[in-house]
């Protein structure tokens, strides 16, 4: 069923002109918001929770633009599978690799954080032959369906890109050889199955939010300087991508202070440009534990090594 649908249905719309394929997504924009409702209570419930002052009429516009967005990324993801390197390198380009060179001069590898925001598809494409001297690695999570996941899998790596399931990322960083790597952590995903003690406690978009500590972890102990990479849409089909610092030092900073900044910089990016993050995800479909409540309520600061208040 797998390979039926990539190569009867995928590959196949994938050659499709781009004023066609865009054309399927915005039919798909109005027939979710009208039939389908694909997660539709997630998205306006996210909007409501973090813009509190939009009224109806707001957040029906942002949730509309959200789907826009999200089903042009559909397309634009889809036809991924015909793209050339050199088509997806123009389509997403790094502004500012030439501040990391002084990193591949020292043969030192880097964390970039990054997010659910604009189109991480193409991005993942197009990212390796920018980025001449460094291996390129994207942290990411299997889907269910094993050919599925060799298939998009094969494809989001045939520019040269690593990816490492998210289940052996330790084994990755003690068998990796030295190389220097780009090291990609989308780190903004709801976390699962953790004890909130692992956890970075912070406010994000005006809501008590825990972020996963496990990218400043590998920063801290192997010494991996940390950036965010800021990757906005500029039109249909085009974005920008700019690395932007948040430590060379990783081992002098306090606890919590690289996941903070992370969530502070993804916030102000969401404010900015909020119809391109990824509202139908369940980012607080927990609630927070009782002893988070209790220290935030009475002003007292969870442990510095886990947490950090907003």
């Amino acid at each position: 069923m797998a390979y039926f649908l990539y190569y009867l249905v995928f590959l196949p719309l994938s050659y499709l002109p781009w004023p066609v394929i865009y054309g399927l997504a915005t039919g798909l924009k109005w027939l979710n918001w009208y039939g389908i409702g694909y997660r539709k209570s997630v998205v306006v419930s996210n909007i409501r929770r973090s813009f509190p002052a939009y009224d109806d009429r707001q957040v029906r516009s942002l949730a509309l633009d959200y789907y826009g967005f999200f089903f042009d990324s559909v397309a634009e993801s889809i036809k991924l599978f015909s793209m050339s390197k050199g088509a997806a390198v123009r389509r997403c380009k790094v502004v500012n690799p030439e501040v990391v060179d002084h990193l591949r001069e020292a043969g030192r590898s880097f964390i970039a954080y990054g997010a659910h925001f604009s189109n991480w598809e193409i991005a993942a494409l197009s990212f390796q032959p920018q980025f001449a001297g460094f291996q390129v690695m994207g942290i990411y999570s299997p889907l269910k369906n094993e050919v599925l996941d060799k298939l998009f899998r094969d494809n989001r790596g045939r520019t040269g890109t690593q990816l490492v399931s998210r289940r052996v990322v330790q084994e990755y960083y003690d068998e990796h050889d030295g190389t220097p790597t780009v090291e990609f952590f989308v780190a903004d995903q709801s976390p699962s199955n953790i004890i909130w003690q692992k956890l970075l406690w912070t406010t994000f978009l005006g809501q008590t939010t825990a972020f996963l500590a496990g990218p400043e972890r590998y920063a801290v102990r192997y010494d991996r300087p940390v950036y965010y990479m800021n990757l906005r849409r500029q039109g249909r089909g085009y974005y920008t991508a700019k690395l932007i610092p948040i430590t060379d030092t990783p081992r002098l900073t306090e606890p919590g202070f690289i996941t903070e900044a992370f969530a502070r910089r993804l916030e102000h990016e969401v404010r900015s440009n909020p119809a391109t993050w990824l509202w139908s995800h369940r980012r607080w479909k927990r609630s927070v534990p009782e002893e988070v409540a209790s220290l935030l309520r009475t002003h007292d600061h969870l442990p510095p090594e886990y947490a950090r208040e907003g």
